[in-house]
């Protein structure tokens, strides 16, 4: 490994290797969701960017992503270079892998504070969130720990993981006593009900050396074989071989130096849906959200529309529908229906 480099600022960590299909058909295997721009907007990944260059000089800004993906975040982040390419999609635990290992082979102390995103979530509150981050930063420094934050939940949502969080630590921040994946709707309306849950954002806080120590910990063999990777051959031939796991089962649901920082007022979304980019336009369910395109409606409700070409479309009488049209492509959903999107777009690949 190199001479360590200062770590008196974090290092940042974006994870952009996701498909995103659940928004077919804007998105697809050559546009993910990361690198959609909604309603003229930015796209999400260099929103992503944004919201943490106040946190982190862009020499320590990283991506992680696959090798198809290179020209797309070259186009969309032409000032960041740092770009960690997964020789094939592996989950998040390889990813997080791969990326604390060129980290510290790249000269980052294993006290340098590690920060990790997803590229494709909406923050609507960027000032309280880059307070959190601070707050975050300064507790997993300290106290050798693996933090995340937690989202208040606001229904009994089945698309998110949740976390049960434990005692109170320090001015909000707790433990965590266990990781629960997407549940049945009646789990998720107990933890709403019970209290105490909080949605798994996805966003992780520690220092290299945290994180170095839990791969060592619980992921040893596959860490080691990381580590000794001398060139992209290799690189390769280990990468393919790693299991697929996402970090939250693979280190964080075992990992006793783990804590949640509840996020408070974030106005956050993982955008994991049409209907979840519906809710984030509007709070009014009975609103409709035209995102684009000459729609005109008639006692319709609920109805989300965006229409890529110069097509004309009506609604009457229609309620809570997802109608999306982008290059001869044509979705019609119920919103409550939409987890399905991912699925029914995989069959025009077949």
């Amino acid at each position: 490994m190199g001479e360590a480099k200062k770590v008196n600022s974090p290092v940042a960590l974006i994870m952009a290797g996701g498909s995103g299909t659940r928004f077919w058909p804007l998105s697809q295997k050559n546009l993910p969701k990361q690198y959609l721009r909604f309603s003229g907007e930015k796209s999400l990944i260099q929103q992503t960017v944004e919201r943490i260059r106040t946190l982190c000089k862009t020499e320590d800004i990283y991506i992680s992503s696959s090798g198809t993906q290179k020209s797309l975040l070259q186009e969309h982040l032409p000032d960041i270079s740092n770009l960690i390419l997964e020789p094939t999609p592996k989950n998040t635990a390889a990813c997080l892998m791969l990326s604390a290992a060129t980290l510290l082979k790249r000269g980052y102390a294993p006290s340098t504070p590690m920060m990790v995103f997803p590229a494709d979530h909406a923050i609507g509150n960027s000032a309280h969130f880059v307070e959190l981050l601070k707050k975050a930063v300064s507790f997993a420094s300290s106290q050798n720990s693996l933090v995340t934050l937690g989202i208040i939940p606001t229904s009994p949502h089945t698309g998110y993981g949740y976390i049960e969080s434990g005692e109170l630590i320090q001015a909000d921040v707790l433990t965590v006593k266990r990781f629960t994946e997407k549940p049945e709707q009646k789990t998720a309306e107990a933890f709403l009900k019970q209290g105490g849950y909080f949605w798994n954002s996805g966003i992780f806080i520690w220092t290299l050396g945290s994180i170095a120590a839990a791969f060592d910990s619980f992921l040893s063999e596959s860490w080691k074989r990381i580590l000794d990777c001398d060139s992209e051959a290799t690189l390769k031939e280990v990468f393919n071989s790693l299991p697929s796991l996402p970090i939250d089962t693979a280190v964080m649901e075992r990992a006793k130096n783990v804590f949640v920082l509840p996020a408070g007022d974030l106005q956050w979304s993982d955008l994991g849906s049409w209907s979840a980019l519906f809710e984030l336009k509007t709070q009014n369910a009975k609103e409709n959200v035209f995102l684009s395109g000459n729609v005109k409606q008639m006692d319709a409700s609920g109805c989300l529309v965006q229409v890529s070409s110069g097509l004309n479309v009506a609604l009457i009488g229609t309620e809570d529908l997802v109608v999306i049209e982008h290059n001869g492509n044509l979705l019609i959903a119920k919103k409550s229906l939409d987890q399905k999107v991912k699925d029914i777009s995989q069959q025009f690949e077949a």
